[in-house]
């Protein structure tokens, strides 16, 4: 009897540690944290921390920029060993060296990654079947172009962004410059991290991924003119666009062929904005590796400096960063450019520099983003495009674009609502 009972008590308990373990499973299993890939592993972490023992704090010029040239595209080592060219002033071009700094995304970002990555469900062709109801990076860990390019679309630059842009075209040849000043809006009814509702607005009848306003002040002859671009969430459906020409009073609407004309004589056309602004479909891409670059990833752009008719700005702070580099092609075989050689940010999937080619596979531009993380309307850090240099490499021609140098961007402002993406605000008299 004795044993009996005995047996009776091993396997009571031991069927309340089945139950026991069978409860738990699930609850480690959701516990696993998504660990988020760095631009470095700690092995190279403290070979960058040596480099930066000789390197950070140093000024680079033409005397020396042949010392970190394999951290640069080799178009610009030309243009830093050739300032004169690219009408740079008496002391030439110049930036500084910094450490390199981990960027860690929002609260907001961490927390869809985590809720929603491990829901993504993909098309056979490979593409994301619940697009619209997820949020943050969808591939934490990404092995394929496409997965890069789908962390950088999924990028909301804060749900809303309101920022003025300064932005003059130069001819580093004749040194002058023509100025624009351009005031930005910008807004996502999907892939919300920061601003509620998130992950999407709940009422969207016409199916908006995003959208953006601009209200020009400069050139002169554009005063007061207005623009809006709207993306749609479906892939088969092109973006509307609408100008207010306010000198003529009169409404266009923007064809889909618009988008690779050069804007106002400028070097870019409107799929250059963020180094990619078309529908994340029209492209095919390759992932190519990792390239360490020298990239402005802390940048106030405050502290640069800048005369007329120079090609670049002086006074950059770049540190390491081991980026991600894609080759985007678009299906269009007719398409202005050959090729896009992106090197994205593994941290933040912003596009730090681009390399584009033309149709015959000739080098044509390299453009570069000015990031960093900018306070939120939350109290967050998001990383946020401040600046873009612009160069192009066939014409000797270059552009610069200023989101920070005379006006603080506004980012995740829950004030900011969709009614602007009308055609009676085009038209509004100011």
């Amino acid at each position: 009897m004795a044993i009996k009972g005995l047996k009776q008590k091993i396997i009571g308990i031991t069927g309340i540690i089945i139950v026991f373990a069978l409860f738990m499973v699930p609850a480690l299993s959701s516990a696993k944290e998504i660990v988020l890939p760095t631009a470095y592993t700690a092995k190279e972490l403290s070979k960058v921390r040596e480099w930066e023992k000789t390197w950070v704090g140093k000024k680079i010029d033409k005397s020396n920029i042949d010392q970190v040239a394999e951290f640069m595209p080799e178009s610009y080592v030309g243009l830093y060993k050739n300032p004169e060219k690219w009408g740079g002033p008496a002391e030439g071009y110049y930036f500084y060296i910094v450490p390199y700094k981990k960027y860690v995304p929002t609260k907001g970002m961490l927390e869809a990654i985590k809720k929603y990555s491990p829901m993504v469900k993909t098309n056979p062709d490979g593409t994301i079947a619940n697009y619209e109801e997820i949020a943050g990076f969808p591939f934490p860990n990404p092995k394929t172009g496409w997965e890069i390019a789908c962390n950088f679309e999924f990028n909301t630059h804060g749900d809303t962004a309101h920022y003025r842009r300064h932005s003059p075209n130069i001819n580093p040849k004749a040194r002058t410059d023509r100025v624009s000043d351009q005031e930005y809006w910008e807004f996502f009814w999907i892939h919300r991290t920061e601003v509620e509702p998130t992950p999407k607005i709940p009422k969207n009848p016409k199916g908006l991924h995003k959208g953006y306003f601009t209200h020009m002040r400069l050139p002169a002859e554009f005063i007061n003119t207005r623009m809006y671009r709207l993306r749609y969430i479906a892939f088969d459906k092109t973006d509307d666009s609408y100008l207010w020409y306010s000198q003529f009073r009169r409404i266009r609407r923007l064809s889909t062929s618009q988008f690779t004309d050069a804007i106002d004589g400028t070097d870019l056309i409107y799929d250059d904005e963020y180094l990619w602004d078309g529908k994340i479909i029209r492209n095919t891409y390759t992932y190519k590796g990792k390239k360490e670059l020298l990239c402005t990833r802390h940048m106030d752009m405050k502290k640069t400096t800048r005369q007329l008719g120079q090609g670049i700005v002086n006074g950059l702070e770049l540190e390491r960063c081991n980026t991600l580099v894609v080759d985007a092609v678009s299906k269009d075989p007719n398409y202005i450019y050959g090729k896009r050689v992106w090197y994205v940010d593994p941290e933040s999937y912003v596009i730090l520099w681009t390399e584009i080619y033309d149709e015959l596979d000739r080098f044509w531009k390299c453009f570069m983003n000015n990031t960093c993380p900018l306070p939120t309307k939350q109290g967050q850090e998001k990383m946020f495009i401040v600046g873009t240099q612009f160069e192009n490499f066939q014409r000797v021609h270059s552009g610069l674009s200023h989101q920070q140098y005379f006006w603080e961007p506004e980012i995740s402002d829950p004030r900011f609502k969709s009614d602007i993406f009308t055609i009676s605000n085009l038209q509004r008299t100011y």
